[in-house]
């Protein structure tokens, strides 16, 4: 495969842009995740060279088609050690030996280490003992593309077994009187809610029946009254709130969403924003996410981003200041899944917490939620370790699944899952998969707030089969 198939075999769906290396999605860094960089990637003959500097030993991530399952970011690490200057990697083999290994610690996690244990069903032991049977096959395959198929087989297998196990684990905790209490599920209403509000008894009422318990709602930016001190801007979210409240639903309110951060923000502007809306609703609304997406490098706008310190600094005076009203309430701070195409290391979710857990990232927190895009930011085999590393770097917050979405349109741009030409069948697989498997992620919440729930699960006067395939899932859970 040469430079062009290979950018193209592991790129979008649709490019606006020529192809070209720097597109990609393929990261080193050195194994245990720290100093990520694009490293330049060229053609030397047959070989396709990757050069970076300063890591003796790397581990290479990458977004990588799984046949039969979509785009997953993967890992290749020669067994945790990394890759020494100048070795051969072929990826197709070591990206399965690397995911192997990492679904055989979880699956030991799960087994043996998570409360309540979980108990593998007939279904997923066979599925286990494949992969291992696959691996073992590819393993004695001769070079070249046959080995390479092999590998492959036995990564499509891994992918399924691990996909199974979450979802068996995740039905387990959902229907234990330990557990259950403590999930969250959930649909997003984001800030064009306000426009609809003539039918929010029956948006409210709709979640409600569905099985949801909880709701992440959106607070608009507000450009007349942007710190909310006037009284009569609460006057619409007053009566959503109530209608919500009376459907039984829980929410987590959002101060600010991450598209609308104006580049003149400040900390004591956003504090002051939090506030008022703290006091307002503080009887009855106990969760408020106080940083949206902070990794993101569009908060403040594109022309005109702000700096990450600056971000840092303004979701933290909002966290204090909730904690100064009242420290039973719950903060909420989201993060973005992107490390496989993010600009930068400062900016990738894992970069972000390298850099600002050690300045006090969480100590106004309660929980931390990962926002998953997968269409944008492929997922797929990475779901489980991207919570287990979030875990071992916020060891007092517990952990949820945030805004989740997929394909803003009718048409896929970005990485697809599943089926490349069939969106709203990817959209309902990912719906129920996430929504159960969420469950059982390290210390996890639950959660999974679909982004455009308006817009794809509730349009106005009726319901879609996303909304049907979601309510299903929650019965099935046992809501």
């Amino acid at each position: 495969m040469d430079l062009a198939r290979f950018l193209a075999f592991t790129g979008r769906a649709e490019r606006r842009e020529p192809l070209d290396w720097r597109q990609a999605g393929i990261f080193v860094s050195a194994p245990d995740g720290s100093g990520a960089l694009k490293p330049e990637l060229r053609q030397a003959g047959p070989l396709l060279l990757l050069n970076w500097e300063k890591l003796p030993r790397a581990a290479l991530s990458l977004p990588w088609p799984v046949a039969g399952h979509g785009f997953s970011t993967v890992w290749a690490d020669k067994g945790g050690l990394g890759f020494p200057d100048g070795e051969a990697v072929y990826l197709n083999e070591e990206i399965a030996l690397t995911q192997h290994r990492l679904f055989k610690q979880a699956w030991t996690r799960h087994t043996k280490e998570t409360e309540p244990l979980y108990k593998p069903g007939p279904k997923a032991k066979r599925l286990f003992e494949s992969a291992g049977r696959l691996m073992a096959q590819a393993g004695e395959s001769r070079e070249g593309p046959s080995r390479a198929a092999a590998f492959d087989k036995a990564l499509g297998e891994t992918a399924l077994a691990w996909e199974t196990m979450l979802f068996e684990h995740g039905l387990q905790l959902a229907r234990n009187q330990k557990t259950a209490s403590a999930l969250r599920f959930g649909l997003g209403l984001d800030a064009s809610l306000p426009g609809r509000l003539d039918e929010r008894r029956r948006i409210a009422r709709t979640i409600g029946r569905s099985g949801a318990n909880w709701v992440r709602l959106v607070f608009k930016a507000n450009p007349a009254d942007f710190a909310y001190a006037r009284l009569s801007s609460f006057s619409e979210y007053d009566a959503i709130v109530s209608e919500l409240r009376s459907a039984g639903l829980k929410v987590m309110a959002c101060v600010l969403e991450t598209g609308e951060w104006p580049p003149t923000l400040t900390p004591e502007l956003y504090a002051e924003r939090a506030k008022n809306l703290v006091l307002r609703y503080r009887g009855q609304i106990r969760s408020w996410e106080v940083g949206s997406e902070l990794n993101g490098d569009w908060l403040g706008g594109a022309r005109r981003p702000l700096a990450s310190e600056r971000i840092f600094k303004i979701h933290s005076a909002a966290a204090a200041r909730v904690k100064e009203i009242d420290q039973d309430l719950e903060t909420v701070a989201t993060l973005y899944w992107w490390d496989g195409t993010a600009p930068d290391e400062e900016h990738s979710l894992f970069g972000w917490l390298r850099r600002y857990v050690p300045q006090g990232f969480g100590r106004d927190l309660d929980v931390v939620a990962i926002s998953l895009q997968p269409d944008e930011n492929p997922v797929g085999l990475a779901l489980e370790p991207i919570f287990e590393r979030a875990a071992q770097q916020l060891p007092a917050q517990r952990l949820m699944l945030g805004s989740l979405g997929y394909v803003e349109a009718g048409g896929l741009k970005g990485y697809w899952w599943l089926d490349p030409k069939d969106v709203g069948r990817a959209r309902e697989d990912l719906a129920i998969l996430y929504t159960t498997a969420s469950c059982a992620l390290p210390r996890s919440l639950g959660g999974g707030f679909w982004w455009q729930a308006l817009e794809q699960m509730i349009p106005p006067k009726g319901k879609t089969a996303l909304f049907g395939a979601y309510q299903r899932a929650l019965e099935q859970l046992g809501r």
